[in-house]
């Protein structure tokens, strides 16, 4: 059994005790169980049939309980900030389910790499800007332009790298 079920397994349980309180006692399941037993259900069979669009589904079911428009558990156990409860049991199975698959959902979105043609053109933007300090601060005394490129000033690196050209064009540095 791989470890990937367990959120969808500790729901199904949820579900089953739920169920099996409402048969022997009088308490009565609503409409927001009924959709978190539908939504579990489709999950669950979809863990099967697509992983992919099983981790879309499950992750919306999940924040449909937090935000307790769901539920699968007899006893509502949610919280409020205003007008907007939350219900810490699907943040707990959401928090859960996003560490254990953690490798599917970095396959899923994996980070933007920059390609080849990115990198060229941040580095073209960046020596224009370099270029356009560089004429800003022509005209500058050496001791502006020092106080400029020194690491600890509040200008930005392109600024710096601009006083710092300019000061070995005039063999200070």
């Amino acid at each position: 059994m791989k470890k990937e079920i367990i959120p969808i397994l500790i729901c199904i349980l949820l579900l089953l005790y739920s169920i099996g309180i409402t048969l022997l006692t009088d308490y009565v399941l609503n409409y927001k169980h009924y959709l978190g037993i539908a939504l579990i259900g489709i999950s669950t069979i979809l863990y099967f049939k697509n992983k992919k669009i099983f981790v879309y589904v499950f992750g919306l079911t999940l924040i449909l309980g937090i935000i307790s428009l769901i539920d699968i558990y007899y006893w509502e156990i949610v919280f409020s900030i205003g007008p907007i409860n939350f219900n810490p049991i699907f943040l707990a199975l959401l928090i859960t389910f996003l560490v254990l698959n953690k490798k599917q959902l970095n396959e899923m979105f994996p980070e933007k790499k920059l390609t080849e043609q990115d990198l060229t053109n941040k580095n073209v933007e960046t020596e224009k800007l370099i270029e356009s300090y560089q004429r800003k601060f022509q005209s500058k005394p050496e001791s502006e332009l020092k106080s400029i490129a020194d690491e600890n000033s509040g200008y930005v690196n392109e600024a710096k790298t601009a006083a710092k050209r300019i000061l070995k064009t005039k063999n200070v540095l």
